[in-house]
């Protein structure tokens, strides 16, 4: 089956320490064609397991290109695709020196391409788990269209179409551990994020207005852990080799637990965001700062780092944390409820098997609320803006709330 890739060309450096991003199409398995797309960059850049560019604000240029040319290529490959005609390695060179969509000016092409073009759009002005998503969406409607048959057009966006494409990825859609059926809130962020897209083409006036008030983006209440100061302790006695990425992902889980900081600001901090015992950072997600006092267990473990957050990869971290929770007997069976369109899922899981770079976030968020300190000071240090949104992040038993309740009202 013909598909393309991009490789990089690691055993060939120009004199700038640089190496050629190669794109490769391959008309099946044995006949295949390599092009360079004349954009050279350091390995450091390069996802090996994605085959593809970082997005790294360091090269903005490369990135912007190289998603010109994915964004070509994909188009080419899925023009021939949806007509149902052979793309052969000649053809594909051909469209592809050509640079030019002119000639795929189908409808389907064209929602894609605006689509397309709102990501590159965006690159500069979020953040990257925002882009993940926006790709997650083109992926996701790309698969609808393949399992329906269809073609994606703007004239096909109605209410028929939300329904359609809805149950698809609650029954159909499949996530990348190979499991089939999306749950509701990950259903509520594809419908979200296509209802920002076509709003900003619309207020752009690039395409014509789509009645959307009844693409409802579902939000339901989700279980959640937290680590108690017990169960903190725990972890942070786990013994690591010196150096190694289980005390990197360790001391990192200790000082999220002490900060309430996101995975994204966690692993930024460095000595000039601490000042007289306070940590002031700008938050990468919304970029508000926000200043948290440095209790002494996280002070302590900076000191080891020169003040620097031990580094590791977010992957690695909730791969390797899961491991130390283990190790530290947090093993006690934990029941999550979640809904798969209308049925509901009851799954079992062992504690440990549940944490992860946000189950900091939420043991800082709960345990301070347990403490008795006032939302409002929780909230200034956590970012929160409102108290709705910080209430999400409070993960009380029912015992906890019962104390709680018993203490408020002095029984």
């Amino acid at each position: 089956m013909s598909h393309y890739n991009f490789y990089l060309r690691e055993n060939y450096v120009n004199s700038n320490g640089k190496s050629p991003i190669l794109l490769r199409y391959y008309q099946d398995r044995k006949n295949r064609i390599q092009i360079n797309t004349k954009i050279n960059i350091s390995s450091r850049y390069w996802s090996k397991a994605k085959n593809s560019l970082k997005n790294s604000s360091e090269i903005p240029e490369e990135v912007k290109e190289f998603e010109r040319i994915r964004i070509l290529a994909e188009t080419i490959v899925n023009h021939y695709k949806s007509n149902h005609k052979e793309l052969t390695k000649e053809k594909f060179k051909q469209h592809f020196l050509k640079n030019d969509l002119s000639e795929f000016s189908t409808q389907e092409v064209e929602f894609y391409n605006e689509l397309d073009e709102f990501i590159l759009e965006r690159t500069d002005q979020v953040v990257a788990d925002v882009i993940k998503d926006y790709k997650s969406l083109r992926k996701h409607l790309l698969a609808f269209d393949e399992f329906n048959k269809s073609v994606m057009t703007f004239e096909s966006i109605h209410y028929e179409f939300y329904k359609d494409w809805t149950t698809y990825l609650a029954n159909h859609a499949t996530k990348r551990n190979g499991e089939v059926g999306l749950r509701n809130n990950t259903i509520g962020k594809q419908v979200k994020n296509l209802k920002v897209f076509l709003n900003d083409r619309m207020s752009s006036r690039r395409i014509p207005p789509i009645d959307l008030k009844d693409f409802k983006v579902v939000q339901e209440e989700i279980d959640h852990i937290y680590l108690d100061d017990n169960e903190i302790t725990a972890i942070s006695k786990v013994k690591c080799k010196k150096n190694s990425v289980e005390e990197r992902a360790r001391d990192l889980f200790v000082i999220g637990c002490m900060t309430g900081l996101r995975f994204s600001d966690l692993i930024r901090i460095k000595p000039d965001y601490i000042k007289n015992g306070l940590l002031e950072i700008r938050q990468k997600k919304t970029s508000k700062k926000v200043i948290v006092p440095l209790r002494k267990r996280a002070a302590k473990i900076l000191v080891k780092y020169d003040n620097h957050a031990p580094q590791i990869k977010n992957y690695d971290f909730n791969r390797v944390i899961k491991l130390l929770g283990q190790k530290a007997n947090i093993d006690e069976t934990v029941e999550l409820e979640h809904k798969k369109g209308n049925r509901k899922v009851i799954t079992k899981y062992k504690k440990f098997e549940l944490i992860g770079s946000h189950t900091c976030r939420r043991s800082f968020c709960t345990n301070a609320y347990l403490e008795g300190i006032d939302t409002q000071l929780i909230m200034k240090i956590s970012g929160h803006k409102t108290e709705k949104a910080f209430k999400r992040y409070l993960k009380l038993s029912n015992y906890e709330a019962a104390l709680k309740m018993k203490e408020a009202w002095g029984i």
